[in-house]
């Protein structure tokens, strides 16, 4: 019940409302925030009685409340490489804030990692409340992390993070993306050394020779096509002899292939 406030009394200040005088008062009320989550029509009930009339009289005023729920989502890389050159970890954050007039429930953010697998986000911080309702201008701050990994490089497509949210009261999902591109910088050194026969030559007889295939840049490297012209002009056969890393015939970054090779030295070379 609130508090009125007689401002005037038309005729006379008797407390009497003589034939043809208006009293007029004055009241207020605080809307509050509950009261615009609610969302119910704000109504008023005046009541009046007096002596000779102890029916009571009411007139009521209604005013509607309007509800605007709305919100951003924004997704941040704030670590790791960017362009992405070597597998590592990259760091993002994810901010959610009420820029609507309504309190939001159940609020359900999601994120989808680069290789497509939903990630796990964690909250660092409720601006306003901690209660998991996202009041008028508050926010929501999240992080994530994906662990980058040489398919990604090999692969060499921009490494898109999306975050997604939704609320009871804002149920059409809001979307928004981190693109980190990758670099590749595919590269190898091959050298060819003897180790094995005289040198110089002066009888006939076998030098052997080594040949050592790098991958020196960040990408693997496939359909590695080694090849050695023998001193007399002829294509020569080449033995593996070592993968480094995998015996999968792929050179992977940093791997090393190992080849030999002899060549029979004649009379007439």
């Amino acid at each position: 019940m609130g508090t009125l406030v007689k401002t005037n009394e038309s005729i006379t200040n008797n407390n009497i409302l003589e034939v043809g005088e208006t009293f007029t008062y004055t009241i207020s009320y605080a809307v509050t925030q509950a009261d615009i989550d609610a969302g119910n029509t704000l109504v008023n009930i005046a009541t009046v009685k007096t002596t000779e009339t102890p029916i009571v009289k009411t007139d009521t005023a209604a005013t509607p409340v309007s509800q605007a729920p709305s919100l951003t989502i924004t997704k941040t890389q704030v670590g790791g490489q960017n362009p992405v050159t070597t597998p590592g970890t990259i760091n993002y954050e994810v901010v959610v804030v009420n820029t609507g007039n309504q309190s939001l429930t159940n609020v359900a953010v999601s994120d989808t990692l680069p290789n497509g697998t939903i990630g796990t986000l964690v909250k660092t911080n409720e601006s306003i409340t901690n209660n998991n309702i996202l009041e008028v201008g508050e926010t929501f701050t999240y992080t994530i992390s994906y662990a980058v990994t040489q398919a990604d490089i090999d692969a060499g497509n921009t490494l898109v993070n999306i975050a997604t949210v939704k609320t009871t009261e804002t149920p059409i999902v809001k979307t928004d993306t981190a693109a980190t591109p990758v670099s590749q910088a595919p590269s190898l050194t091959i050298t060819k050394t003897q180790v094995g026969g005289q040198n110089p030559v002066t009888t006939p007889g076998t030098i052997n020779y080594e040949v050592v295939v790098v991958n020196t840049g960040n990408q693997s490297l496939t359909n590695v096509a080694v090849s050695d012209t023998l001193p007399n002009g002829t294509i020569g056969t080449l033995v593996k002899t070592n993968e480094s890393i995998t015996n999968n015939n792929i050179l992977e970054v940093g791997e090393t292939f190992t080849y030999t090779i002899s060549y029979a030295v004649t009379k007439q070379t």
